[in-house]
This record gives structure tokens, sequence and C-alpha cells, in this order.
């Protein structure tokens, strides 16, 4: 799960980069704004990426350890809390 989760992340900031970039470039926009604007995309999408899996780890230490110490005859995961 998380090495899927570090290629979105890396698949989804090239993009970002790539689009920033582009359209930078389009618009005529100076060379080092250009690579700052696509610079800042790429930094913003890796971030999220980060926190995303942070998330889906807790979520699944969370669900490991309740299973761990539930006895043997209640295995479903309880959603009370």
């Amino acid at each position: 799960m998380r090495r899927l989760v570090v290629r979105i992340t890396a698949i989804g900031g090239l993009v970002a980069a790539l689009l920033a970039a582009g359209t930078g470039v389009a618009t005529g926009i100076a060379w080092p704004i250009v690579v700052l604007r696509a610079a800042l995309a790429l930094l913003i999408v890796v971030l999220m990426g980060a926190g995303i899996g942070l998330i889906l780890m807790r979520t699944v230490l969370r669900r490991y350890y309740e299973q761990r110490h539930v006895p043997s005859g209640d295995r479903h995961v309880r959603a009370d809390r």
C-alpha cells in the first residue's frame, strides 16, 4: 500500500510540475518564475501525498492493533471510536 501511495504521489507531482511549467511557458512568463511555480506545484503534491500516507498508515496500524487485542470470538473491527 505504501509503495502505491509513493508511486501515485510521484506521478501526480510530476504531472502537476509539467502542467505548471507548460502554462507558464505558454503565457510567456520568465523562466525563473516558471521553474519556481513548477517546484511549488511539485512540493504541494508531495506534501499532500505524505499527509495521506501518514493517515493511511495510522488507520492500518489501528486496525492491526484492534484485531490483535480483540478476543478470538469477536474478530470484527470496532467502529465506535
